[in-house]
């Protein structure tokens, strides 16, 4: 600035002597020379005073973004708000030695696959095997016939190479395999039941079992007593009636009354009581699949 300040100077002075040296210059004349002189002097001192004024302005606006890049490196980043540009070149053996490699191009990352589910498990139980059940209702020959159906539980579990198929309580669908009221006079009824499928831990499981029979109290006994009480009653009346034929005749009349009263009549039903335990075998062997 200083420098701009003495040309200009210079080049005012040069031209004042320049119009001196063409031809003498009245006093007026040089008085209005020396005053243009000064007029371009202050002119040129007002351009250098304001670019004095832009060089400072310059110089702290320069020094303010220099602080706050400072600020802005130093300062730790808020979360949410992204972090400011940085110069090139800074900051760049940190950012090298604490970042998280990447991905090499070309690759994705991989989560880890689900643990694959255990493959289904085949277990045969084989002939024989138990299976121990309880009943939920009375079984009668009085009330069922061949063929029906009935339900009843596992009173026991039934488990086979350490797993558990059927647990305690699981459902079991039993069948009427015989119901026979039972003959007249020497006979008696007779019940059989067999069990036909499972609830098992893999579902309903078809089942093959022998048979398990009860028979109903013998009423021998009751008849023979029923007869001989008939027999005694109709020689009471054949003796009223005629004295010892008589008797003779109405002993056998009673007889036979007793025989035909004993023959109408049907004998005990065979019965199953309800929370009957009863256990059963496997006449085949069953495969169940469990997971």
């Amino acid at each position: 600035m200083k420098r701009l300040f003495g040309i200009s100077i210079t080049a005012a002075l040069l031209l004042a002597a320049a119009g001196c040296k063409k031809e003498p210059a009245s006093e007026a004349q040089v008085q209005q020379q020396l005053q243009e002189a000064q007029k371009k002097v202050e002119q040129a001192e007002q351009q250098a005073a304001e670019a004095r004024r832009q060089l400072e302005e310059a110089q702290q606006k320069a020094a303010q973004a220099q602080q706050q890049m400072g600020r802005t490196q130093t300062a730790p980043a808020r979360p949410g708000t992204p972090a400011a540009p940085q110069a090139p070149g800074s900051n760049l053996a940190h950012a090298q030695g604490s970042a998280a490699p990447a991905p090499a191009a070309g690759t994705h990352a991989v989560s880890p696959s689900p643990a694959p589910e255990p493959a289904p498990k085949t277990i045969t139980l084989p002939e024989g095997t138990k299976i121990v059940v309880r009943t939920t209702t009375a079984l009668s020959t009085k009330e069922m016939t061949t063929g029906e159906r009935f339900i009843a539980t596992l009173h026991e579990p039934l488990v086979a190479d350490g797993v558990t198929l059927a647990p305690k309580g699981a459902e079991v669908e039993g069948v009427i395999v015989e119901s026979d009221p039972g003959g007249r006079v020497k006979g008696v009824a007779q019940l059989g039941v067999a069990l036909r499928s499972i609830q098992t831990t893999a579902g309903k499981v078809t089942i093959q079992t022998g048979a398990y029979v009860t028979q109903a109290k013998s009423s021998v006994k009751k008849d023979v007593t029923r007869g001989a009480i008939m027999t005694g009653v109709g020689a009471a009346i054949g003796a009223i009636a005629g004295g010892g034929k008589g008797a003779a005749v109405g002993a056998g009349v009673g007889a036979g009354a007793g025989a035909a009263t004993a023959m109408a009549t049907r004998g005990e039903p065979a019965t199953i009581p309800a929370e009957s335990v009863l256990t059963f075998r496997l006449k085949a062997p069953v495969t169940v699949t469990v997971k």
